[in-house]
Parts: C-alpha cells; sequence; structure tokens
C-alpha cells in the first residue's frame, strides 16, 4: 500500500494529475457499480418502505460540503433514492454557493463565507436539525445496502444507554473487507481522553455491536446527545479525533463491523486536497487546548482532595 500511495503522490506532482483525476473517478463510479451489483446478487436489499418511512420520520441527513458540488449532489440524490423524502441539512462553504434544484422534498442548504471550516459547518446544520436522531455523513460519501439505517435505528431505540453507532468507510480503489477496517479502530481506547467511557472500549453489547472510544465520522447518533457535544468553531478541518476527546464520558458510541458506506476522496484532486492538507493551525491549537484542558482538570481534581480533607 505504501508503494501504491508513493506512486499517487508522484502522479498529483506531474502533469498526469488531471487526466489521474478523472480517470479515477470513472474507476469509482465503476466499482460503485460492480459493489452494489455483487451485493444484489448476494442478496443484500434497499430498504422497504416501511423501513424507509421509518427512517425519514426520524433521522435527518446533515453534512458539510466544500469545493465537491457533484459528489453533494450525487450524495443528495443517493439519500433520497434509499429513503424517499428524508429531511436532508447541507452547510456548504464553496466559492460558488451549491444549489440543488429539485421540485419535490429539497434539502436545507446553508450558505457560509468561502471556507469557514467544516466544525462551523456541522454545528450550522446540527442547529437545523429537529428529529430525534441525525445521520452524519460527509459529501463524498454514499450509502450503500450494506448501510442498514434502519437496523441501527432499531438497535439505539432499544438500547438507551447507547447514542451512537459508527459506519465502516469503505473507500474507493480498495478491496479491503469491512471488518478489517473496523479493526483499525481497536487502537482507539481513548485513555487520554478527559473522562474515562462510560462502557469500556471493545465491550461487545450483542452479535453485531461493539463498544468504541472513537468511531468513524459517518455515524448514526441521538441527536441531542450530539447537541450536548457540538464541534469547536476553531477546528477548520482535523475535527473528529478532538471531537471523541470531549465525548467520551458524556456519550457511548459503538460500532456494528458489518455495515459499509461508500467513501469516494479522490487522491488526484489537488485543489481540494491542498485545503483539506492545510490543517496546521488547527494541530497547534488542539494541541494547546488539550494542555490547557487536562491542566484546568488536575486543578479540579486538586480542590476536591482540599475539600475531603477540609470536612
Amino acid at each position: 500500500m505504501s508503494k501504491a500511495m508513493n506512486i499517487a503522490k508522484k502522479i498529483c506532482k506531474s502533469p498526469l494529475a488531471p487526466l489521474a483525476k478523472v480517470a479515477f473517478d470513472i474507476f469509482a463510479k465503476v466499482q460503485f457499480g460492480y459493489l452494489n451489483l455483487k451485493w444484489k446478487i448476494s442478496g443484500k436489499k434497499m430498504p422497504t418502505a416501511e423501513q424507509a418511512h421509518e427512517v425519514t420520520q426520524n433521522v435527518t441527513f446533515m453534512f458539510k460540503s466544500f469545493e465537491r458540488q457533484k459528489q453533494a449532489k450525487k450524495l443528495y440524490k443517493n439519500i433520497q433514492k434509499h429513503y424517499p423524502g428524508a429531511k436532508v441539512v447541507i452547510a456548504d462553504d464553496s466559492k460558488v454557493p451549491l444549489e440543488i434544484k429539485t421540485k419535490h422534498n429539497p434539502p436545507t442548504v446553508i450558505h457560509m463565507p468561502f471556507n469557514s471550516g467544516l466544525s462551523k459547518g456541522l454545528n450550522l446544520a446540527l442547529a437545523e436539525v429537529k428529529t430525534e436522531y441525525l445521520m452524519r455523513m460527509d459529501d463524498d460519501e454514499l450509502l450503500t445496502p450494506l448501510s442498514n439505517i434502519y437496523d441501527e435505528l432499531s438497535f439505539l431505540k432499544s438500547h438507551k444507554d447507547i447514542d451512537l453507532v459508527g459506519f465502516v468507510p469503505l473507500t474507493a480503489g480498495k478491496c479491503t473487507p469491512v471488518q478489517k477496517i473496523a479493526r483499525n479502530y481497536n487502537e482507539f481506547d481513548m485513555k487520554n481522553a478527559y473522562k474515562p467511557l462510560k462502557i469500556p472500549h471493545l465491550t461487545k453489547i450483542d452479535e453485531n455491536h461493539i463498544v468504541y472510544g472513537k468511531v468513524p465520522n459517518i455515524f448514526l447518533a441521538k441527536t441531542q446527545k450530539i447537541k450536548e457535544i457540538g464541534w469547536d468553531d476553531n477546528i477548520r478541518m482535523i475535527d473528529h479525533h478532538e471531537f471523541f476527546l470531549r465525548a467520551a464520558g458524556n456519550i457511548v458510541s459503538v460500532m456494528n463491523p458489518n455495515t459499509a458506506v461508500f467513501h469516494i476522496h479522490n487522491p488526484f484532486d489537488n485543489y481540494y486536497n491542498s485545503f483539506r492538507s492545510d490543517f496546521r493551525d488547527d494541530f497547534y491549537y488542539i494541541k494547546g487546548k488539550m494542555l490547557a484542558t487536562r491542566k484546568s482538570l488536575r486543578q479540579d481534581k486538586s480542590c476536591d482532595k482540599i475539600k475531603v480533607n477540609n470536612k
């Protein structure tokens, strides 16, 4: 894999990058079609009308969009294909404002100043969510027959102590089994989080769901719980790990290793990737915030010990 990445990096720096970008988009489209056919043959089905109705009544799909308008429109159509009439909220900070023209069930599109950042967009989208549950996605993803949102919604409704279910990202260009991708998250025990997890990392809830300190940034969750955590507006790009640092001890997240959402990140899109890789300020801000928070927590613990000793 490292060899393939090195070759991709060389292509990105060469005159072949624009051609590679187009070729990758075509390949991803073909691969998505192939996988859908494969899943259909294996018996995986689209949601029934009853299942789709249950999801549309209880779940709002929300995602942030930036300079990938074709993919944002494709995701919106993909959501409507699986869940006709689903509520969709999109926060967009592209240079040219995103417009999705449709006569039926138009999405709520929040237009932001150019390159405002992921966290600000997610918070603005979150404020528009009125349903009990939300599905947080990115604009370079697509639902698949393995997404199983109805099943995960049923799981959350029947498990009051669980707040969030993560979905496995099946990245275009790779043929990694979803269970193997899920195992990559075994290392995120969040022992360095500000609070200990309510339920220990890797605890099995049932045969399909396992507790994880951190799951992928594709998840179905209880809206109110996410509103209690939110995202830090000061973080423009690398928000994900910091979100779960603050979420630890406040919410319980699980993942079903048998789920899959198709992820189409184009490594040859140099224009978009120039913004995506610009996270130096985020890194130093998060590092400083973590140090200040841990210092404050240590002081609080010291004060608590003094109060106990004085009693």
